[in-house]
């Protein structure tokens, strides 16, 4: 906010495709249920957890596209934040929800914890913040030791790679552990036609399928952000937070 502000800085900002997500274990409570999943995604105030971990500057996320994508979804599903339909959710379920959530051990990582916990607390779930070095958290993902886990879609030309590794029953990357015929269905038809609208749409109806199902949750849209001087010049964008300065000058 500051360096807007300096007249001898320049703030360069890439909006990214892809977005900062998590996945719960569809395989054991009580993410087992469709009623707590959703309920949880329900909880979630995504302006005031940007608020609180990146002063605003964090974009919220409603499906794993992202602005710098091509797949632009007119309804892309998204569950509404809802705290009394998340607390009916809770009560119809009829059991105590605890579960333990993977956070990196890092001040990031536990500031995100706190700001869910405190969120699904509201609404009657009690989540432990299990704090992990981030080497560990790959290896608990792919052996499914945990109940949920923060993950991320990175920035790519074309969604199909990452979102058929994650969502295609069978595959090694689904981490949530679901099956549903008419998401695979969509997966593999999106990969093999070449008409971009139909693939636009093969996509949104598969956002809406996992928002719906509430497998995955989305929470910010990869942004990138760095500060130079106002007189560098070339100033590439920022793919995947790198920045390749080869063609840069100073005036």
């Amino acid at each position: 906010m500051k360096a807007q502000k300096d007249p001898k800085l320049t703030v360069h900002t890439y909006k990214g495709s892809g977005a900062q997500v998590y996945a719960f274990n569809t395989k054991v409570a009580p993410f087992d249920d469709v009623r707590v999943r959703q309920a949880l995604v329900m909880a979630i105030d995504r302006p005031k957890m940007s608020q609180a971990i990146s002063n605003g500057l964090s974009r919220p996320a409603s499906n794993p596209y992202g602005d710098g994508s091509w797949v632009k979804c007119k309804d892309d599903g998204a569950l509404p934040f809802d705290v009394e339909k998340a607390k009916a959710l809770i009560k119809d379920y009829g059991k105590p929800v605890e579960f333990k959530m993977l956070v990196t051990a890092t001040p990031r990582g536990r500031m995100i914890g706190q700001v869910l916990q405190q969120f699904w607390k509201r609404v009657g779930a009690n989540m432990e913040i299990e704090q992990v070095d981030q080497a560990t958290i790959p290896s608990r993902a792919f052996t499914r030791q945990f109940q949920l886990t923060p993950w991320r879609i990175v920035d790519l030309a074309d969604p199909d790679p990452q979102m058929y590794a994650n969502f295609r029953s069978g595959s090694p990357l689904a981490l949530s552990g679901f099956s549903n015929p008419e998401l695979d269905k969509l997966l593999d038809h999106a990969r093999v036609t070449a008409d971009l609208g139909q693939r636009t749409e093969d996509y949104c109806a598969i956002s809406r399928l996992i928002n719906k199902e509430a497998i995955w949750f989305w929470t910010f849209q990869n942004t990138y952000y760095a500060l130079s001087s106002a007189k560098l010049k070339g100033f590439p964008k920022i793919y995947n937070g790198v920045i390749d300065v080869s063609n840069t000058w100073l005036e």
